[in-house]
């Protein structure tokens, strides 16, 4: 669909006229312009939007999902999430991941799109934006919602993950799982994290969602030079290849052995002894831990 000008898009919110003559997904970008100039769509433009039902499947996913990312980059865009949810763009929009079944899950939904100005963090990161209103929906509809917009791959892993592991996450109770979770995740998905917690919490106010204080740990144990995922390895991805590994299944899954090693052993971080453990390693073991890390990442 050919892009409005800033100049057409006010003159169509200006002209019913010429409105009524813009393509279904042009017509949608202006009522969405309306509510975020003024607050809500013009009563005439809304009611002929809804006459244009048959011309609706004419607009892509990809074309519905930018509205709503349009709406996030507003500095505060509750006002506008809440007329969306009113005049239905909010389902419309995103209907993969509509409608919502749990009770727990409505609350929550209501709670972001009503408290979403309350977001204090990386407010510059639409990202991030789009994974704390995705918080509330199922995992795997927001997967296929964001599939069929055409979303970059490594976007939706990182959207998706922050929903998938928000549970687990919060129940990081012992230093042994929080050092798992950073081993297993790495360090920046670990921050990513905890900010996408901390973020969720505060806007739904629910006590059962509040995180654990956990980046006093991770923080501390940088700085002490603990090492707590594959890039602190004192044996290097090139050291491993070098060593026998014959894919990146492998090199993958030895990484995660050696670093299961040291939680249970903080000092052997140096390349002969972690040379020798991987010396020692049976094929049984390494196919054995690529299985369970296949497991552990599946998102189900």
């Amino acid at each position: 669909m050919e892009k409005l000008s800033e100049k057409a898009i006010a003159k169509a919110m200006h002209d019913t006229g010429l409105f009524r003559q813009l393509k279904p997904a042009q017509m949608m970008h202006v009522l969405i312009q309306e509510i975020i100039t003024s607050g809500e769509m013009k009563e005439q433009h809304f009611e002929h939007w809804l006459t244009m039902e048959v011309r609706w499947p004419e607009i892509t996913p990809e074309e519905k999902m930018d509205e709503v990312l349009c709406v996030l980059q507003e500095i505060n865009p509750t006002r506008s999430l809440q007329e969306m949810q009113k005049m239905g763009f909010m389902k419309f929009c995103m209907p993969e991941v509509f409608p919502i079944k749990k009770l727990m899950d409505k609350k929550n939904y209501y709670d972001i799109i009503d408290h979403f100005d309350r977001l204090d963090v990386r407010r510059d990161d639409l990202a991030f934006k789009l994974a704390i209103l995705l918080f509330p929906f199922d995992p795997a509809r927001t997967e296929v919602l964001l599939r069929n917009a055409n979303f970059d791959p490594d976007a939706i892993d990182w959207i998706c993950n922050l929903v998938y592991n928000y549970i687990e996450f919060i129940k990081l109770n012992s230093p042994k799982k929080l050092r798992r979770f950073v081993a297993k995740w790495g360090k920046d998905f670990y921050f990513d994290m905890n900010d996408y917690a901390w973020a969720a919490y505060h806007i739904t106010d629910m006590k059962e969602l509040k995180p654990l204080d956990s980046r006093t740990h991770v923080v501390s144990w940088i700085n002490q030079g603990v090492p707590l995922d594959a890039e602190d390895l004192d044996m290097t991805r090139e050291d491993i290849i070098a060593a026998g590994a014959e894919s990146e299944e492998e090199v993958f899954a030895i990484q995660h052995i050696l670093l299961d090693d040291l939680i249970k052993h903080p000092n052997n971080n140096i390349k002969v002894l972690q040379e020798k453990l991987v010396k020692d390693l049976t094929q049984r073991e390494i196919d054995r831990k690529i299985s369970k890390l296949y497991k552990e990442y599946e998102r189900n």
